[in-house]
């Protein structure tokens, strides 16, 4: 009769043990503050919440559009928000835990003619110069965008103190590169969009301003933007 009883205290004292070791929940994690920050900013270094397990924190973020991580470093990356989750594995007695907070990012203004570039406001650079050819005005080349940003931009800025602006067709701009204007106006002499449709569906034609060449780039892609009036 008395090896039961000793079983019963035995399981009994294992789990006096566990209880006083944190338990499966894992211990109690301090604060874990909310974050923000706007399109290219620098990274964020993470501060861990105070815990009594020495385990080390490792953490994740659930939208890798607005945020990965590094390390404890948070790289920012697109205007939305994000669960960050500070993690800690089981080491000796205490079991596995966790916390999360919020990062918001914010979408990054800029004052024109400074446009937003890869998370950073930049300006046209001061040796690239306004074309002149007949009856038409150009804008240089120094951003990209996708085609539908390419042509709201034009449609939509006041740029050079005028409204009025528009993508070139294909014609235009060809003509504009075989003139021989853009020698030493500092234009960024890659792939340009214009208004003109590609070869399929959702293309447009691009017009490389080194070479003359054109190409049907996809509307998704991004190309450089020169807008005319």
């Amino acid at each position: 009769m008395t090896t039961p009883r000793i079983l019963s205290l035995a399981v009994t004292g294992a789990l006096v043990l566990l209880a006083s070791c944190g338990g499966h929940d894992g211990v109690e994690l301090g604060p874990f503050a909310a974050l923000t920050a706007t399109e290219g900013d620098a990274p964020i270094t993470l501060t861990a919440p105070t815990s009594k397990s020495p385990a080390p924190f490792f953490y994740t973020s659930s939208d890798s559009r607005v945020a990965t991580v590094q390390g404890d470093k948070l790289i920012i990356g697109e205007v939305g928000t994000s669960t960050i989750t500070a993690q800690q594995g089981r080491e000796g007695s205490y079991y596995p835990t966790s916390t999360s907070t919020t990062l918001t990012v914010a979408k990054r203004v800029c004052e024109p003619p400074a446009v937003l570039e890869s998370g950073a406001c930049v300006t046209p650079p001061a040796t690239a110069s306004y074309v002149t050819t007949g009856a038409l005005s150009w804008m240089p080349t120094w951003f990209t965008r996708t085609w539908a940003q390419a042509d709201a931009y034009c449609k939509g800025e006041k740029i050079n103190g005028s409204n009025g602006w528009r993508l070139p067709n294909q014609f235009e701009l060809t003509a504009l590169v075989a003139s021989g204007e853009l020698a030493e106006k500092k234009w960024v002499m890659q792939d340009t969009w214009t208004s003109s449709a590609g070869a399929a569906e959702k293309q447009h034609v691009a017009v490389n301003l080194a070479t003359n060449a054109t190409t049907s780039v996809a509307d998704a892609n991004k190309a450089f933007v020169t807008c005319v009036r």
